[in-house]
């Protein structure tokens, strides 16, 4: 547990790739009392995650080992691995395919809070998957989908 402007800072941070069977768990919090509601925004994360710690939250909590200030890539992923990535500081806009499956998921978002008000556009495609990612959106997210290469 982390108490956000003691132990963390607001700001934008990403986790190394998490290939755990069952992943991790993250979660931005209200108050430190344990009750539900006091859950702002949470993840269960495969793959690579960006997450941003608000200024009002009270706490961070997670199991996902280190995190780290978000540091763009000194060029862009070719590919799209499993997880969430940022646009333009991790991959580049565009048409990408994911070969897909029968549990793939993926969202475009407009920023990496976890609040549900992030979600531009998702998807649950079964078989191949194919999305456009434009330049306006903040991140992309993926899971079971496979690796996601750019169209022609």
């Amino acid at each position: 547990m982390q108490i956000v402007g003691e132990d963390v800072q607001p700001g934008i941070y990403e986790t190394g790739i998490v290939d755990e069977l069952f992943g991790c768990y993250w979660e931005r919090l209200a108050g430190l009392s344990g009750d539900f509601e006091e859950i702002l925004a949470n993840n269960n994360v495969a793959g690579h995650d960006v997450v941003e710690i608000m200024p009002a939250d009270v706490a961070f909590d997670s199991d996902c080992g280190g995190w780290y200030s978000m540091t763009p890539l000194d060029q862009p992923l070719s590919t799209i691995p499993v997880g969430k990535w940022m646009i333009g500081a991790h991959i580049s806009p565009g048409t990408y395919e994911a070969p897909g499956s029968d549990v793939c998921y993926w969202e475009r978002l407009s920023g990496v809070s976890g609040d549900l008000d992030d979600v531009i556009a998702n998807d649950l495609p079964s078989g191949r998957a194919i999305v456009e990612i434009a330049s306006s959106d903040f991140a992309f997210n993926s899971n079971g989908c496979g690796e996601w290469t750019l169209r022609p």
